[in-house]
C-alpha cells in the first residue's frame, strides 16, 4: 500500500505484519514525494505501479521494489499530469490513470507510452468533475468514481460510456473502487464513511459502515486478498482494516 502521507510503500504479509518498506523521498529514480495522497496498482506480472502525484509521473517497479521505469510531466498534455490520483491495469497490462485536477483518463501501455485519453469537464455522460477512484474489470469494462458528481460512471474498453449511477446518500462522495472476483463493485464514500456494492449494472446490493467498533473513517482505498478478505483504508485514524466477505445474496 502507498502510505502517502510519508511519501513510502509498505508491503504487508498475510498477518498483517510489515514485509518490506520503500521509503525514500525525493525526485529521483525510485524516490517518491507522494503529496499525501495517490494510488497503486499491479499487473499479472506483479510488477508495481506507482502514482509520485508530487513529482507529476508515474513510477513503475517489480515486485522486489526495484526500479523499472518512469514517466510523466507536470502540465495538460498527453502524458502529463496535475494531480494524478487513480491507477488501474487491465488484464492487458494497459495502465490507467485519472487526475483530480484534469477531467479525463489517461491509458499508457505497460511501459508508459502514452495510448488514449478520453473525458472531459462537466456532469454529463462522460465527463467528469474531479475523477479519483478507477478500476478494471477482466472484460476490459473502466469505472471511474466521479467525485463531485457524486456518481460512478462505466465505460467499455474503448473509453465509450456505458452507463452510471448516482452514490445512494446525496452527501456522498465515491473515492476508492475495485472489483470482486464475482464481478461486483465496491465503492468506498469518503464522506459517509461506507462501503457501497453494487452489480456490474449498478444496482445496489448492499453497503456497510464497517460494524461496531470499527466504523470507517474517511474510506479512501478497497482491495481484496486471494481469498476474497476486503481490505479497507481510512484515511482519519491511518489504519487499514481487514473483513472478511460480506453476504450479497
Amino acid at each position: 500500500m502507498l502510505d502517502a502521507g510519508n511519501d513510502r510503500l509498505v508491503e504487508f504479509d498475510a498477518e498483517g505484519a510489515v514485509a518490506k518498506i520503500w521509503d525514500t523521498k525525493g525526485d529521483g529514480e525510485g524516490e517518491l514525494n507522494s503529496l499525501g495522497f495517490g494510488g497503486v496498482a499491479v499487473d499479472g506480472d506483479d510488477n508495481v505501479f506507482v502514482v509520485d502525484n508530487g513529482n507529476y509521473r508515474i513510477q513503475k517497479f517489480d515486485d522486489d521494489g526495484n526500479f523499472v521505469t518512469q514517466w510523466g510531466s507536470r502540465g495538460d498534455g498527453d502524458g502529463q499530469f496535475q494531480r494524478a490520483i487513480g491507477i488501474a491495469v487491465d488484464t492487458s497490462g494497459n495502465v490507467y490513470v485519472t487526475d483530480d485536477a484534469r477531467p479525463e483518463i489517461q491509458v499508457f501501455d505497460n511501459d508508459g507510452q502514452f495510448v488514449r485519453t478520453w473525458g472531459s469537464e462537466g456532469s454529463g455522460p462522460g465527463t467528469f468533475m474531479h475523477p479519483t477512484g478507477i478500476a478494471v474489470d477482466p472484460d476490459g469494462n473502466v469505472y471511474v468514481a466521479d467525485y463531485e458528481n457524486k456518481r460512478v460512471q462505466k465505460f467499455n474498453a474503448d473509453g465509450v460510456f456505458v452507463l452510471e449511477w448516482l452514490m445512494e446518500s446525496p452527501d456522498s462522495t465515491p473515492e476508492g473502487l475495485a472489483i470482486d472476483a464475482d464481478g461486483h463493485v465496491y465503492v468506498t464514500d469518503y464522506d459517509g464513511g461506507r462501503v457501497e456494492v453494487r452489480t456490474p449494472d449498478g444496482e445496489l446490493i448492499t453497503d456497510w459502515n464497517g460494524g461496531s467498533g470499527t466504523s470507517f473513517r474517511r474510506p479512501v482505498g478497497v482491495a481484496f486478498d486471494s481469498k476474497g478478505n476486503v481490505y479497507v483504508s481510512n484515511q482519519a485514524g491511518n489504519t487499514v482494516t481487514v473483513y472478511a466477505p460480506p453476504p450479497l445474496n
